[in-house]
């Protein structure tokens, strides 16, 4: 609780004091929600620590942003790779502007379901044992991340709940049952992009299994969608506009990936905006589909009901 008085104090210095005691309720409200246990932050420091390249900079890891850090620290809770998460962003903006993001993420380990779906396809003594397709449970973790100075995501409390293989199985995930293997995100009418994302210096494992870790994956959907910078050949985030229509910690930013799904090496990634201060949309959707190495980049825009 240390880490959250500070965290508390910081914003005192930028808020009212009504204020402050309102956004220490949202906080608390949301990080321990029933069935969501304290997480050790100070372990996950080290977890993230563990994964900035460069440490030599004052800051490692500074430009990094607060969806990056939660994918990094969720991901490495579990050692399976044939995954699917489901990521939900709010924002609350204190009265001296700074943002304080609020994540709920959802980390599934979809190697069961692989590995029943093989024995049945090619028996079990030509199907590999259940550990060889990944090991984990079902994660749900919430964070509360803020910006400090040359940081731009420092994280503040954070909590995490195993979830039931009985949950999942009835668990929704960016529109999709989250265990099914088969429910891609082809609904929506995409138009592909042309070009590519810039690149940058690493700042932790881009890659790995021939195709974009999830973080990366994120960082790009970031920089194509301008949530993030790299225009300079540095990245930054810097976390967008926030919507006129959100309210409280409500989450309008949703983030789905699969990875390692089929027969192939892939991972397929989109971020939904809501809530958009457009008179044209009411959300808009970027992708990134990665398979065997081959990047393609699309989008699908949503107008307000009732417009063509």
């Amino acid at each position: 609780m240390t880490r959250f008085l500070v965290a508390t104090a910081l914003l005192l210095a930028g808020t009212s004091l009504a204020g402050a005691q309102s956004l220490e309720k949202q906080i608390r409200d949301f990080v321990y929600a029933p069935g969501f246990g304290a997480a050790d932050i100070d372990a996950l420091e080290v977890s993230l620590i563990d994964q900035w390249y460069d440490l030599t900079v004052m800051t490692p890891g500074g430009t990094v942003g607060p969806i990056e850090k939660a994918m990094l620290i969720a991901d490495k809770a579990i050692e399976g790779i044939r995954t699917r998460t489901a990521i939900d962003y709010g924002e609350v903006i204190t009265e001296d502007g700074t943002p304080v993001s609020f994540i709920e993420l959802r980390h599934f380990n979809l190697a069961a379901a692989i590995h029943a779906e093989t024995e049945a396809a090619y028996g079990p003594e030509n199907t590999a044992p259940l550990e060889d397709f990944g090991t984990g449970e079902h994660m749900a973790w919430r964070f509360v991340f803020q910006p400090v100075m040359n940081n731009a995501a420092v994280l503040l409390e954070a909590s995490s709940r195993v979830i039931s293989v009985k949950e999942a199985a009835k668990s929704d995930c960016t529109g999709r049952p989250c265990l099914d293997l088969y429910a891609g995100f082809d609904a929506a009418e995409w138009e592909e992009v042309g070009g590519q994302v810039p690149d940058w210096p690493r700042l932790y494992s881009d890659h790995s299994d021939e195709v974009a870790t999830p973080a990366h994956a994120i960082a790009e959907l970031a920089v194509f969608g301008y949530w993030a910078n790299a225009e300079s050949g540095q990245y930054q985030w810097t976390g967008g506009e926030h919507p006129e229509g959100a309210r409280g910690a409500e989450p309008y930013r949703f983030i789905g990936i699969d990875r390692h799904l089929g027969q192939e090496a892939s991972i397929d990634a989109i971020w939904r905006e809501t809530k958009l201060n457009d008179d044209e949309l009411a959300a808009i959707t970027f992708r990134r589909a990665e398979i065997a190495g081959s990047v393609h980049l699309m989008r699908a825009g949503e107008p307000h009901p009732g417009r063509p």
